[in-house]
């Protein structure tokens, strides 16, 4: 749970968000239709075929990696995980700059990466924090954090790296700790800045919540955190009922809704209200705007996901 991409010449920046919504929304469909017509136990064994067709490509995927000048990058079957692989950097550069704009990340402030996957903003970090800066990383899929730490960690003694054996059903099915009552192993007002990014995409309303509340409870007086959601409200369905959307929130009800009906955490959509409310009760103020994303289908979308920025007062 967590998420570098490049970009080729002359493609405009807001050229992005429709170009990954497309991508996203070609791969949600064959998604849903292997979901319906196929067995669990069939999804499974494909999925393990594509897990070890990457782990066949290393040697090609190491010697692209050196001939491009990215040796630092995490192999191909750990970059997977963090979204699509063909926009890894371009999603690292993007949010780098959300953090330093939007958040006003400074080089001497400490960061805390919630779901930071195979270390892809971490990568982005190592040459912006100074020694008095400080980067921690936590996610739930144990092999990129092994990775992070032999790769970054090691050489970077600012930057630490953890697992946290968190449950979650689509993507850490055997973790042994339950998300809504889960405490990050760190003191109170230990960070000036945390991120999320597409971490809420995936958790259920009672997991949300929690989370909230530890950022609230991590963050230093005058700390901000930048969060990604997929926010439904009236502009949302306004799109969504002209055919717009990437993606296609069909099952739940009440607050949340998701993409697939026996996998709800692989794509979670929440009222706007509901977590404008969550924050509220946190005591984390919504710097507004809300910078909404692409994937509703508007041409002003900022990012893909929406993005909200906090500060705790």
């Amino acid at each position: 749970m967590g998420a570098p991409r490049s970009r080729s010449k002359g493609r405009s920046r807001r050229d992005a968000p429709t170009e990954l919504a497309s991508t996203v929304k070609d791969k949600s469909e064959v998604s849903r239709l292997s979901k319906k017509l196929l067995p669990r136990q069939t999804i499974r064994m494909l999925r393990a075929f594509r897990h070890y067709s990457y782990l066949a490509l290393l040697p090609l995927d190491h010697l692209s990696r050196v001939i491009n000048g990215k040796s630092d990058f995490p192999p191909l079957h750990l970059r997977r995980f963090v979204g699509p692989l063909r926009t890894f950097e371009a999603s690292g550069t993007e949010f780098m700059a959300y953090l330093r704009l939007l958040a006003g990340l400074q080089p001497e402030e400490s960061l805390l990466d919630i779901g930071c996957g195979c270390g892809l903003m971490a990568l982005f970090l190592k040459d912006y924090l100074d020694e008095s800066g400080r980067y921690s990383g936590v996610d739930i899929h144990q092999p990129s954090i092994r990775w992070c730490r032999q790769n970054i960690g090691e050489r970077h003694p600012n930057f630490h790296f953890a697992h946290i054996d968190v449950h979650n059903l689509a993507y850490n099915p055997k973790g042994t700790q339950p998300a809504e009552d889960f405490g990050f192993p760190f003191a109170p007002d230990a960070f000036d800045v945390i991120l999320l990014k597409s971490v809420f995409t995936h958790m259920r309303p009672l997991e949300v919540k929690n989370y909230v509340d530890e950022v609230s409870r991590l963050l230093k007086s005058g700390g901000r955190s930048l969060m990604t959601f997929f926010l439904l409200n009236d502009e949302q369905a306004r799109l969504a009922a002209e055919g717009r959307q990437a993606m296609q929130f069909n099952f739940g009800e009440g607050v949340w809704r998701y993409v697939y009906e026996h996998s709800p955490e692989s794509a979670v959509a929440y009222e706007e209200s509901y977590i404008r409310r969550l924050l509220q009760d946190s005591g984390l103020t919504l710097k507004e705007p809300i910078y909404y994303g692409g994937w509703t289908g508007r041409r002003d979308g900022l990012s893909f996901q929406d993005m909200l920025i906090l500060k705790k007062d």
